[in-house]
Order: structure tokens, then C-alpha cells, then sequence
């Protein structure tokens, strides 16, 4: 992609940090290309976002949405969609472990677990899993968070969609919490963001 012109690269320290080139004629096609559907094969548009928005309100996400009127699918489904939605959407990052605390009684952690790891989001599961363990005190979630580390792995990746300029690159290295790069991932988003939102809503 650098070599078409579709991608441009920035050195930040050892590291090259690459980003989509905005301006090239073709831009505009490949993120129509890129966007057009997720792995189920839906179309990935903002209405089907806003639906899964809704859904995430029924189980107690608050999103400031109304509930959605389209059947809501398992619980297990609408957790791995918001996961991919999460690297694009920081509020729904920052209520997932609310949602997965809420939720835990209804969870089938299996099912869950088989279908974020054939996604490739079982290090965001586990992140998320124990984020809602450790804010709600459930060693159950903590267990079923341990059962998706993978100690092969040691890079490390932004979290959130990019592109991400060098500043970007630096605050996230700052910032990241321990938690989120013992699971992989760079984010300019602490735990506490997390914890307020967690102990504010967690009983209603």
C-alpha cells in the first residue's frame, strides 16, 4: 500500500508508523472497499452501529440511545460485535466491562470465548473480561480472562482505529494502563476512565 501511494509511513523513534494517505484518488474507494462489510457478511454502516448501540442500552450500557426494536441476538453476539465496534468507538470500549459484569450470569463464556478468538478479538475479550473482574470484584470473570492469554504474544498495537500521529503514538505509550499492554495493546485511556463510569452505573 506505502509502495502505491495508498499509505503513508512517519518514524517515531525505532518504530514506523504508518497511516492511510487521505489524499490519494483512490482513497475514498478503498475505505468504501474496507468498510463495506464486516466478517458475518452485514453491512458495516453507521444504522447497523446504532442498532448494536441500542442493543448495548438494553443490557444496561448507558449510551444515552434508545433500546433498539430489532430483535436482539445473543448476548454473546452483541459482546463480540461491540468488541469490534470498541477499536472504533471509545464509549462503547469504556462500558463493555460494565456490560460483561451485568451480563455474567446470562454469559456463556465458552461460546463467547470461541467466537472473539475466531474474530481475532480474544486479546480485547480478555482485556475487557478482566477489566469487569477487577472492577466488580468477580474472580469468574478474572478466571475466564486468563484462559484467553496468549504469552506468545509481545507486541504491542494501538487499540483504537487510526491514524495515529507521532504525538498520538507518545501519549499512548505514556498512558497505556498495565493492564491493557499485558493483553497487547496501546490506548491514551486509564483504568480510571474506566472505574468511573463502572462504579456510576454498575448498581442502577
Amino acid at each position: 500500500m506505502r509502495q502505491a501511494g495508498l499509505a503513508c509511513a512517519e518514524r517515531t523513534g525505532a518504530e514506523l508508523v504508518y497511516r492511510a494517505h487521505v489524499g490519494h484518488p483512490n482513497a475514498e474507494l478503498l475505505r468504501q472497499l474496507a468498510t463495506s462489510t464486516d466478517e458475518s457478511g452485514e453491512a458495516s454502516r453507521p444504522e447497523a452501529d446504532e442498532q448494536l448501540r441500542g442493543w448495548l442500552a438494553e443490557a444496561g450500557a448507558p449510551l444515552g440511545v434508545a433500546a433498539s426494536e430489532a430483535p436482539r441476538p445473543s448476548v454473546e453476539e452483541v459482546v463480540v460485535r461491540a468488541l469490534e465496534l470498541a477499536h472504533r468507538d471509545s464509549t462503547v470500549a469504556r462500558v463493555l466491562p460494565l456490560v460483561l459484569w451485568r451480563e455474567r450470569s446470562q454469559l456463556d463464556l465458552e461460546v463467547l470465548r470461541r467466537e472473539a478468538t475466531r474474530r481475532n478479538e480474544g486479546p480485547a475479550l480478555g482485556y475487557f473480561l478482566e477489566l469487569a473482574g477487577r472492577l466488580g470484584n468477580d474472580p469468574s470473570l478474572l478466571a475466564a480472562s486468563t484462559r484467553l492469554r496468549d504469552k506468545r504474544r509481545r507486541r504491542v498495537k494501538a487499540f483504537f482505529a487510526g491514524p495515529h500521529g507521532p504525538r498520538a503514538v507518545t501519549a499512548m505509550r505514556r498512558n497505556t494502563p498495565r493492564e491493557a499492554r499485558r493483553w497487547g495493546f496501546l490506548m491514551n485511556m486509564g483504568v480510571d476512565s474506566f472505574r468511573t463510569t463502572f462504579e456510576k452505573f454498575a448498581q442502577r
